[in-house]
């Protein structure tokens, strides 16, 4: 078995020895993480390290090669179908012919077993990232970053115990991709929710997270964990914090050292 690290007494997310290879390409050797119930754990690596592969894995949508995935103490596919686990992908993937209310109801009601009255009020969601007047309005009647909040919004409705989030703020800009690291703490704030993010961003990893797993090029191997001691509930000013600054150097360090070993 690999070496786990964590914080968790009984985690929600397990793996162990994780390795995934497709034909001759090896994508992840012997990753070994868990993460904890209400925890905020980033995954952040070069391009190709594998990070989308792992979160793909923890979701049920791939097995792996060789190791063991747990959620919830059971199967990541079992979690899945019982709409346990979200999955936020890059693009928001709206559907053009339904409204932004419509659009952040679509989850519950494709889950029409799930008892709605536990789950969190997409309206009021709408309402809390700022999307009220919009809730008639159609995808292509939004910018960007509007729609990218639809798909948390959407997410977050279905009342699921695990977000994951595959580099949802990737296509914004800048100035956009900040806000939206800001609101999804918020929103995190709101709903406790165990969250495992991918991203290329130091920054977004840092600001967002409790721990960060730094990850190596291709194969992708868990290089450190990183604890981010950062006072919660976070909020913009944090940003300009010394110990942010810190943090930032000490995951850029810990990236270096990956690149130095190829």
């Amino acid at each position: 078995m690999g070496r786990i690290a964590s914080l968790a007494v009984t985690p929600t997310v397990v793996l162990d020895a994780v390795s995934k290879r497709f034909g001759t390409v090896e994508a992840l050797r012997q990753v070994s993480l868990e993460v904890s119930d209400g925890e905020v754990v980033t995954l952040l690596g070069p391009s190709g390290s594998g990070k989308t592969t792992l979160l793909r894995i923890v979701a049920g949508l791939e097995a792996p090669s060789a190791g063991v995935v747990k959620v919830e103490g059971g199967d990541p596919r079992a979690a899945r179908a019982s709409k346990r686990i979200a999955l936020v992908p890059q693009s928001p993937a709206l559907l053009p012919w339904r409204t932004v209310a419509s659009n952040a109801r679509l989850l519950l009601e494709v889950n029409r077993s799930a008892n709605a009255s536990d789950h969190p009020d997409p309206d009021q969601l709408l309402a809390d990232v700022g999307l009220s007047e919009f809730r008639d309005a159609l995808p292509h009647e939004l910018s960007g970053g509007m729609q990218q909040r639809v798909g948390l919004v959407r997410a977050f409705a279905i009342g699921a115990s695990i977000l994951l989030l595959d580099e949802p703020f990737a296509a914004l800009d800048e100035i956009t991709r900040s806000e939206m690291r800001h609101l999804l703490a918020r929103l995190c704030e709101r709903i406790p929710t165990t969250v495992v993010f991918v991203t290329h961003s130091i920054a977004e990893a840092v600001f967002l997270s409790d721990r960060v797993a730094v990850m190596s090029p291709r194969p992708g191997e868990v290089l450190d964990i990183v604890d981010i001691d950062l006072p919660r509930p976070r909020r913009a000013v944090v940003e300009d914090d010394t110990r942010f600054f810190e943090l930032e150097r000490q995951v850029r360090h810990t990236l270096q050292q990956g690149f130095d070993r190829i």
